[in-house]
């Protein structure tokens, strides 16, 4: 009987020890602007839970009443630089489109304000918001 004990013991440590390792690798990107590269990104969970309360990351859809469409992004880093750009190109409405409340977002523009591109990332990885 100890020795079933035994071995139910070993395969119970094996299953708590194997737990952690499901429960997956977490990553957080604080709100990261770069003036220079005219990049931005972060992750929406990181930004929300920062204990700042500076540093944002956006992504807008606009529809007209004209049928048109347009998207905005904007980021401000802890170090209360912001940025903002706007882009009428379908592809990059369509991704804005594609952000839900945990997604990482990068985005860049040109030196006239125009939203050149834009990746929005969905992973388990990225910290969800707390309230």
């Amino acid at each position: 009987m100890t020795k079933m004990n035994a071995v139910l013991g070993c395969a119970v440590a094996a299953v708590l020890a194997g737990s952690a390792a499901w429960a997956g690798s977490r990553y957080g990107y604080p709100v990261f602007v770069d003036l220079t590269q005219r990049k931005a990104y972060g992750t929406l969970g990181a930004a929300r839970n920062s204990t700042d309360a500076t540093q944002f990351i956006s992504c807008d859809v606009h529809a007209h009443k004209d049928g048109s469409k347009e998207m905005s992004c904007s980021a401000r880093n802890t170090s209360g630089t912001y940025v903002y750009c706007t882009s009428t190109v379908a592809g990059l409405v369509d991704s804005a489109r594609g952000i839900s409340g945990d997604s990482f977002v990068f985005f860049e523009w040109d030196s006239s304000g125009a939203c050149t591109y834009l990746g929005i990332g969905h992973s388990s990885e990225y910290a969800p918001k707390q309230l």
